[in-house]
């Protein structure tokens, strides 16, 4: 789907590649899930709950980056311009990007956490209720 790009930040050593990495240690994890020009307006926690959805919404300014720290996640995409339809599970390490005017909901799989970047800041008016349903 051309309004979602998914990928999984791949396990690294130091230094970390250009397009983000993780690094394993005995301290923990390190997650790079961005750095150079991007320039990012938004910056939230996630904790997702089985049994309780979020998103059922899009955007019409706003390109939204998730990024899954634990748990599994099943999210469905509406491309609302073309009509696709999609869905993926997320895991520990996927980043997924999701571009305007594709609705989206989030289920936990398990519970869950997350951190979603945005390139604007959040505006409540830019959020717009679409009932994206269960299944792609």
């Amino acid at each position: 789907m051309d309004k979602v790009q998914l990928r999984r930040l791949p396990v690294t050593e130091p230094p970390i590649p250009p397009g983000g990495g993780r690094i394993q240690s005995d301290a923990g994890e390190l997650a790079q899930i961005a750095s150079g020009p991007d320039a990012y307006r938004f910056v939230a926690y996630l904790e997702l709950r089985p049994g309780r959805p979020r998103g059922n919404h899009y955007h019409t300014r706003k390109t939204e980056t998730l990024y899954v720290v634990s748990g599994r996640v099943r999210a469905v995409f509406h491309d609302l311009t073309s009509g696709r339809r999609s869905e993926a599970v997320l895991e520990p390490g996927h980043l997924v990007t999701i571009q305007p005017h594709c609705a989206h909901v989030f289920h936990a799989l398990d519970p869950a956490q997350a951190v979603e970047l945005a390139d604007v800041p959040y505006d409540p008016a830019d959020t717009h209720p679409h009932q994206v349903g269960e299944r792609a």
